[in-house]
């Protein structure tokens, strides 16, 4: 067994044998001007403590566990053989006779949602074989201090499942002149990604880390290294290593000069920026890094992600997945499935977990956190792709870390099963002879069942994206942009989609009415729920609807599950199919055909023209940014299955609520928080379950028996203020458009630049008519043929109205949002990202869109 390992061991860099800490220095060490050392490795903890494991297994019982633990680790000789290993890493790692720092390494640490920074203990000024030998005792035990141990506690952690691994690292000897600190290569404090934020004392940087004394903090610009702004503060003393005695450390008072003097020079500021920004290229993530001067040499004494940053709320990333207000309890429902998704996501990816909320509920709207987004995007193995030779170098790490990639679509798809018949299951379950909490648990299954399934599924959007960005890099690298941006294109034109299929069987239903001329002027003259009444005329094409209803009614409206699917308001599909009708020909499907050949020959001629080494990993990129485009389609498909059983439990559970008096609409029950809702429903199945059981009932047949227990009814009653507070606060979301950011009021000329507006370009091409706009499918009845289409963003409900439009405007999405797929499909101009379009253009307002540069000028 190793007891000890270099830095530069490639073993090292594993979390499970160096810890958080020691993965960390390890993986700096190779590029970055680390201090040389060793790391005493998880399995020498393991070792040491395997003789005392039915100790501690008794002690775990007593009343302070980690303090008993503590002591007898404290309380166990090192074993002799230890220390002549010691003796040799020491050796090796320069660090014989010198100071050393004697850090612990927790094997639980950068863990997604555990964050034990501080949680351990850190010895300076070590030296001397025995001395390093008893600090690394120390360490062991640091990992029973009894704050570690009831944070392991609040994780649901196994206690004896944690492991410590320990670095030894040389001691940079920081003098009472010279400074030491802490730097982040972006502002966490301020969600600022283009400044670095230092602190910085005299002395170690201990006190720093500390966060005891006070420090001086730089903000200093990454783009040119320029100090933005900077706090000085008065700073009395400094800490220094002791040669003297057994303190190994010692506070200096500073002179009243120094006190108030800038720890860091411009020069040195710039310095450490620059360090901290290389940290953050060496990882591909921003880092939080220690370091320290000693002389004219800049030290990088530790290095880990940065994982919380000031949020700064936004409609950015959400207004596409979430244009419309959300219901409080559907959001509840789905949040925590969609945070765990992320960071599994995140793991998938080799990119460190966010500890933090990426999306939150503000005023009924969902909102991102543009902070996190910027922190996470563009996180590409781009040094890897920077040129040919790289590429070629870099292959078979290529294959290694993005391995998963191939792997991905493999997996989903053969756990798909498991959730459809989990579905059906559900589905089918009675709920009329449950009671109240059965019914609640139900919507707790599903909701279960949902979270499980969407857990790659962030993945499979993040790694389309990726896809999509490696694609584009690479073409540039041998094409101007314009001309790589027309491959590119061509290279992905014709990608089959569930919703395509979808959207071709629509059509084929649309060519049953229009062979019908009296179907067709039936539909004509009753448009909308009145269209519905006359199909019982039209048994062959009734049937025809009702089959494909029953394959793809589960398609969504809107996100909320507050809405009906295609299903329950059959109308909107039927008004669809109508609208398509009136078309002759199917401008998708007329040049399918077309943009098929010019795929294979483009991509023909892109895999010739790759040097030939590179030939193999071209087309699987070309072929998996493919693979990904149709999975993510279908991976949403499937997702809003789980609608259809959460709104028949929910609607259930309204009753039940009606039925108490709780509620006037059993469709209220969106309105109510998941929470109290859990807690009431629970409290009052105690109180039932009690009462039931023979406890004494008051005088007028109630079940509070004198000991504070209440009704199922009295229970629930709080429920009815919070239905009716957040219905209220729902309904004034619907009616008023949201800001886009959230607590700041937008600028005049946010998005303009002289006569146009700017959005982001989703299709080329350019188109000049006046605008409808469409406010939910409700409005889909009355959008007039040849119209610009003006919509929050539009989902696979909405085709039809693409087919009648001539443009179209959104106030969400990009070049892979469903609005400018659809519209490169039909060849309409497109121009996305229009902050609130819905409300800054009205229906029959002359625009020109231009669809190449994504801009807007109103007529």
């Amino acid at each position: 067994m190793t007891l000890t390992l270099g830095f530069t061991d490639p073993l090292a860099t594993e979390l499970a044998t160096s810890g958080g800490k020691g993965a960390s220095l390890a993986k700096s060490a190779q590029n970055l001007p680390v201090p040389g050392g060793f790391i005493v490795t998880a399995e020498a903890y393991t070792q040491f403590v395997t003789p005392l494991q039915s100790q501690i297994t008794e002690l775990m019982d007593t009343e302070h566990p980690a303090e008993a633990i503590g002591d007898l680790i404290r309380s166990t000789p090192i074993p002799d053989s230890w220390l002549a290993d010691f003796e040799a890493a020491a050796q090796a790692a320069g660090l014989r006779d010198e100071a050393v720092a004697v850090r612990s390494s927790g094997t639980m640490e950068d863990l997604p949602g555990a964050a034990f920074a501080g949680q351990h203990d850190t010895y300076l000024g070590v030296r001397g074989t025995h001395a390093i030998a008893e600090a690394v005792r120390d360490c062991y035990a640091s990992l029973w201090n009894p704050h570690a141990f009831r944070y392991r506690q609040q994780l649901g952690v196994d206690q004896l499942e944690a492991k410590m691994a320990v670095v030894v690292q040389l001691m940079v000897a920081v003098g009472a002149e010279e400074a030491a600190g802490v730097a982040f290569s972006v502002d966490p404090v301020r969600g600022n990604t283009d400044e670095v934020l230092i602190n910085a004392a005299f002395g170690l940087g201990e006190t720093v880390v500390g966060g005891e004394e006070p420090v001086d903090e730089f903000r200093i610009a990454r783009a040119d290294g320029t100090q933005v702004a900077a706090e000085i503060a008065d700073k009395p003393k400094a800490l220094v290593m002791d040669g003297h005695g057994d303190a190994r450390t010692r506070e200096v008072h500073l002179g009243e000069d120094q006190q108030t003097r800038p720890a860091l020079t411009a020069e040195q500021a710039r310095a450490v920026a620059e360090l901290s920004v290389r940290a953050e290229d060496h990882f591909g993530f921003p880092q939080d890094i220690e370091w320290a001067f000693s002389g004219d040499d800049l030290f990088l004494l530790q290095s880990r992600p940065i994982t919380r940053v000031a949020p700064r709320w936004t409609r950015d990333e959400s207004a596409e997945r979430f244009p419309t207000p959300v219901t409080p309890l559907t959001w509840d429902l789905v949040e925590a499935g969609f945070h765990y998704s992320l960071n599994h996501s995140f793991d998938l990816m080799g990119l460190p977990p966010f500890d933090d909320k990426w999306f939150v509920m503000r005023d009924f709207y969902i909102y991102g956190n543009q902070t996190a987004v910027d922190l996470y995007a563009g996180r590409l193995p781009t040094k890897m792709l920077s040129s040919v030779e790289t590429i070629t170098e870099s292959l078979p790490e290529i294959a290694s870390q993005f391995g998963w990639v191939q792997e991905l679509p493999v997996r989903w798809m053969r756990d798909l099963d498991t959730y459809l018949m989990g579905i059906g299951k559900l589905s089918h379950e009675p709920l009329e002879d449950k009671s109240l909490a059965e019914v609640w648990d139900h919507v707790i299954a599903i909701s279960d069942l949902g979270t499980e399934y969407f857990r790659p599924n962030i993945a499979i959007s993040l790694t389309q994206q990726t896809l999509y960005g490696a694609l584009s890099h690479m073409l540039e690298m041998a094409l101007d942009k314009e001309t790589a941006q027309v491959v590119f294109e061509r290279l992905l034109a014709s990608t089959e989609t569930k919703t395509s299929q979808v959207n071709a069987e629509l059509w084929e239903l649309s060519r049953t009415v229009r062979s019908n001329p009296e179907l067709v002027s039936t539909l004509r003259s009753h448009t909308g729920e009145e269209g519905l009444a006359v199909l019982d005329d039209f048994p062959a094409f009734f049937e025809e609807f009702a089959t494909f209803l029953a394959k793809h009614g589960h398609r969504e409206l809107d996100f909320d599950a507050y809405h009906p699917t295609w299903v329950e308001a059959p109308h909107i599909v039927l008004d669809q199919v109508r609208l398509l009708a009136d078309r002759e020909t199917n401008a998708a499907a007329d040049s399918d055909l077309e943009r098929k050949v010019l795929q294979a020959e483009t991509e023909r001629e892109v895999i010739n023209a790759a040097p030939e080494k590179l030939r193999y990993l071209v087309q699987e990129v070309i072929r998996l940014a493919r693979a990904y485009t149709a999975l993510d389609d279908l991976e949403h498909y499937q997702t809003t299955r789980l609608t259809l059983p959460m709104r028949r439990a929910l609607r259930e559970l309204g009753r039940r609520l009606v039925d108490q008096g709780v509620l006037t609409d059993p469709m209220d029950v969106y309105f109510i928080n998941f929470e109290p809702l859990d807690a009431a429903i629970r409290a009052g199945d105690s109180a039932g379950t009690d009462a039931s059981m023979g406890d004494s009932a008051g005088a007028d047949g109630s079940a509070d028996s004198g000991n504070g227990q209440h009704s199922p009814a009295e229970a629930l009653a709080g429920l009815s203020a919070i239905a009716e507070k957040n219905r209220a606060g729902y309904q004034d979301a619907v009616a008023r458009t949201p800001e886009w950011e959230h607590g700041r009021a937008p600028e005049v000329g946010d998005d303009t630049d002289g006569d146009f507006i700017k959005g982001t370009a989703g299709s080329p091409g350019e188109v000049t008519g006046e605008v409808f706009v469409v406010h939910s499918p409700e409005d889909f009845s009355s959008f007039p043929d040849g119209a610009i289409l003006v919509a929050r963003t539009t989902n696979p409900a909405w085709t039809a109205l693409f087919y009648q439009a001539s443009g179209v405007i959104t106030e969400s999405g990009g070049a892979l949002s469903h609005g400018a797929v659809t519209a490169r499909e039909l060849g309409l101009p497109a121009v996305m990202a229009v902050r609130d379009a819905t409300s800054r253009f009205t229906s029959g307002q002359t625009v020109s869109v231009n669809g190449s540069t994504g801009t807007v000028t109103p007529n």
